[in-house]
């Protein structure tokens, strides 16, 4: 039986390195500026990550086949549940919408001013929101409380990390 984690492994490390080269070139071609003032900086951070857990689920996977050809049951060793693709599906086409959304929609940034504190709300806010609401309800919570400020302290959070704390452009 084949072994899927060495498959998606694979997969997802190819993923890694294409996002790696995409966050390279692109800091290449933009402007002269530290990799901490780059907004090329998270992609990179991201396809480190991937690469480093794609060599995992490979080597996790590699490690199953060897135990299973050792006790010589390789219908277990690599047995998975059925992939319930539908789901893989929807969630790549929300994460697609996502970034369209961000991409495509502009709306006017929004000043909103508390004593010294100034917090500015954008595209990348309003649909961070929307789509983490979309993937938890999608996932199952049902909770309106959990639903509508788990997402919104999610998205300040994101926006006042990269945007005040880190210096770092967001779409």
């Amino acid at each position: 039986m084949k072994n899927h984690s060495v498959q998606e492994g694979i997969f997802f490390l190819f993923a890694g390195a294409a996002l790696l080269v995409y966050a390279v070139t692109s800091y290449g071609k933009a402007f002269n500026k530290d990799w901490s003032q780059s907004p090329y900086l998270f992609p990179l951070m991201v396809a480190v990550s991937f690469m480093f857990l794609a060599a995992c689920l490979i080597r996790e996977g590699a490690r199953e086949q060897k135990e299973g050809a050792r006790s010589g049951n390789l219908d277990k060793a690599g047995a998975r549940e059925v992939r319930n693709w539908r789901g893989v599906a929807a969630v790549l086409a929300m994460c697609a919408l996502y970034y369209g959304a961000l991409f495509f929609v502009k709306m006017p940034y929004i000043t909103v001013g508390i004593l010294t504190f100034s917090f500015t709300f954008s595209t990348f806010e309003a649909a961070t929101w929307i789509f983490l609401v979309a993937m938890m309800v999608y996932m199952g919570v049902r909770k309106p409380l959990i639903l509508g400020l788990v997402p919104l302290g999610a998205a300040l959070f994101l926006s006042i990390a990269f945007r005040a704390m880190l210096n770092v452009l967001l779409p």
